[in-house]
C-alpha cells in the first residue's frame, strides 16, 4: 500500500476507518486551545468595553468619540467648549479606549456622543441640545463662519475660455 506523507493511512482489514499521526492530533489540539484562548480574550475585551463605555441610566457624563480630521468633530468640540460644558474626548484613531468605546456604542461614523444615558450619532444639533438640556446644560452650537459684508461670497467666476 502506498502512503502519501501527511495523509492518514488506511488500516488494513477495516474499511472506512482512518487513523492519523500523533503529531496531527497534537497540533489540532494546540490550535483549538489557542483559538479558545483568543475567543476568551476577545470576550473579555468586549465585556470590559461594555462596562467602561456604555452609559448607564443615571450617567451625567458627556463623552465624545471623535477624530482629528473630522470637521463635525471640531464643530462639536468648539460648541461644547463655548457652552462651558465639561466633556471627555476619545480619539477613535489614536487610542485603544476610543476604539473600544466606539465599537461598544456601535459607531459607524464620527462624532459619536454619549450624553448622560443617551447616545447620539453624528452632529445632530437638536438631539445634542435636548440631551444636554436634560443634564442641566445650555448648548450653544458653533455657527459656520459668516462671510464679511464686503466680499462676493457665493459668487463664482471663471476665466476659462478667455476674457470678454
Amino acid at each position: 500500500m502506498l502512503q502519501t506523507p501527511g495523509r492518514p493511512e488506511w488500516v488494513p482489514g477495516v474499511e472506512g476507518v482512518r487513523t492519523e499521526p500523533a503529531w496531527a492530533r497534537k497540533s489540532r489540539r494546540a490550535l483549538l486551545i489557542v483559538a479558545a484562548g483568543l475567543a476568551l480574550l476577545l470576550l473579555g475585551f468586549d465585556r470590559y468595553a461594555a462596562f467602561a463605555h456604555r452609559p448607564g441610566e443615571d450617567s451625567k457624563a458627556v463623552v465624545i468619540y471623535t477624530t482629528a480630521w473630522c470637521p463635525y468633530c471640531a464643530k462639536l468640540r468648539t460648541s461644547l467648549a463655548a457652552s462651558g460644558i465639561p466633556y471627555i474626548e476619545h480619539d477613535v484613531e489614536k487610542s485603544l479606549q476610543g476604539q473600544m468605546g466606539f465599537w461598544t456604542l456601535r459607531g459607524r461614523g464620527v462624532p459619536v456622543s454619549a450624553i448622560g444615558p443617551k447616545v447620539i450619532y453624528g452632529y445632530d444639533v437638536a438631539r445634542i441640545a435636548f440631551a444636554l438640556q436634560d443634564l442641566g446644560y445650555t448648548f450653544v452650537p458653533a455657527s459656520d463662519p459668516q462671510p464679511s459684508q464686503g466680499s462676493n461670497a457665493g459668487a463664482t467666476s471663471s476665466s476659462v475660455g478667455g476674457s470678454n
